[in-house]
């Protein structure tokens, strides 16, 4: 009644005519959808960055690190230490922002002669980025590659003009032209069972000796699935077959391709080896340095190793610094190496030849010392355990 006297008073007044009128009473009258830009109640993030891979120039006295966390990529002095240990570290530039094309952003190179930085896309971008070495904020990439789904470590082969890329997905080493650009073929490929590849990870060429090495997580990719009496393999045939495979660290001759049997592999319980991330070569000194990431060390062992043989030297301990690392590098300049971690917001340089639990000699900081990271790495999914009132994301 009350609404139908409001209408027939306008239309006296010439307002507007009635239907008009109710048409826009009536939509007041509708009940306001529910969301929009709505705030959330909490927000769990890590603000800040989470080293990854880590690469170094020391002609150029560069540090570069890429940040799975805030999908960024940093530039260091190789000098760089806050005077304080506590405090932060300032880069020199920091690469952010959705022009870049970072996204779950895992190894890194620095080739000095295009003064480029190559960075690595693992998932959901399938790219690797060239930066140049000036680059800053929210930086253009001068090149963009497609790369296969799941690259992690990037390798350069300067004396050939190539670079080769490890693939977790496809247990497998792709190579490409020096200056790749957009979606081209690879050159060649490492992929095939007697590759023994499973899970790789970080990657090394060295030209001095003609040989690329490679990590291994182990853990074969593959599913079980249910054949009418439980689950059981299927077979190496079947996609959906798997087997668990001890981690390892296999070299192959420079030129490999195909279905290549590895010309040496580290594996076994005397290696030590639990999740192997990065690797570097010392090429003068025959020595293999491997990010240890699931026992929080560095392991080195000779190049020529090979067998279930124990690493020559372990830098391991609560004075190192280390923890969970990702990536490392060596600097043959400067007779040191350097460590980015996973579990804090750190990365650590030692000298060459340290072992135990040696302090590192100058730490990187992105964070207050003594922040943990969160640990997210590529969230995908979550629950909600309500017996524990505890929040499931697995990474």
């Amino acid at each position: 009644m009350v609404r139908r006297n409001l209408v027939r008073a306008l239309v006296l007044l010439g307002v507007c005519s009635a239907p008009i009128v109710y048409w826009a009473v009536a939509q007041e009258a509708k009940p306001k959808p529910l969301g929009g830009d709505l705030v959330p109640v909490r927000h769990v993030e890590d603000p800040y960055p989470v080293f990854n891979g880590i690469a170094v120039d020391p002609d150029n006295n560069l540090v570069a690190m890429t940040d799975v966390n805030r999908k960024t990529l940093l530039v260091y002095d190789r000098n760089a230490a806050a005077t304080n240990p506590a405090d932060l570290t300032l880069p020199l530039r920091h690469m952010i922002g959705p022009e870049t094309n970072l996204g779950f952003v895992a190894g890194v190179a620095l080739d000095p002669d295009r003064r480029e930085i190559l960075a690595v896309n693992n998932d959901i971008e399938d790219t690797m980025v060239a930066m140049p070495y000036t680059g800053d904020g929210n930086q253009v990439p001068s090149r963009l590659l497609a790369v296969p789904h799941q690259a992690w470590g990037v390798a350069l082969g300067r004396s050939t003009n190539e670079m080769c890329l490890t693939v977790e997905d496809k247990n497998a080493v792709v190579f490409y032209p020096r200056d790749a650009n957009g979606v081209p073929r690879p050159k060649r490929t490492i992929n095939g069972p007697d590759t023994e590849l499973a899970d790789p990870h970080g990657i090394y060429w060295d030209e001095r000796h003609n040989e690329i090495t490679v990590a291994n997580h182990g853990n074969f990719k593959g599913m079980f699935k249910d054949v009418g009496s439980g689950c059981m393999p299927t077979g190496t045939a079947d996609p959906e077959s798997g087997e668990f495979k001890a981690p390892s660290i296999n070299i192959y001759p420079g030129d490999a391709q195909g279905n290549r049997k590895p010309m040496r592999k580290i594996q076994g319980d005397r290696s030590q080896l639990d999740f192997p991330m990065g690797l570097t070569v010392d090429e003068a000194h025959d020595e293999i340095f491997v990010a240890n990431n699931g026992t929080s060390s560095v392991l080195v062992f000779k190049r020529t190793a090979t067998g279930d043989v124990a690493p020559i030297r372990v830098i391991a301990g609560a004075r190192t610094g280390l923890n969970h690392p990702m990536g490392i590098a060596l600097d043959t300049k400067n007779d040191e190496i350097w460590v980015s971690n996973f579990g804090d917001h750190t990365a650590v340089a030692f000298a060459r030849t340290a072992s135990g639990n040696a302090a590192p000699k100058r730490v990187i900081r992105t964070a207050p010392a003594g922040t943990p990271s969160a640990g997210f790495g590529n969230p995908q999914t979550a629950a909600y355990d309500s017996k524990r009132e505890e929040i499931l994301v697995p990474n």
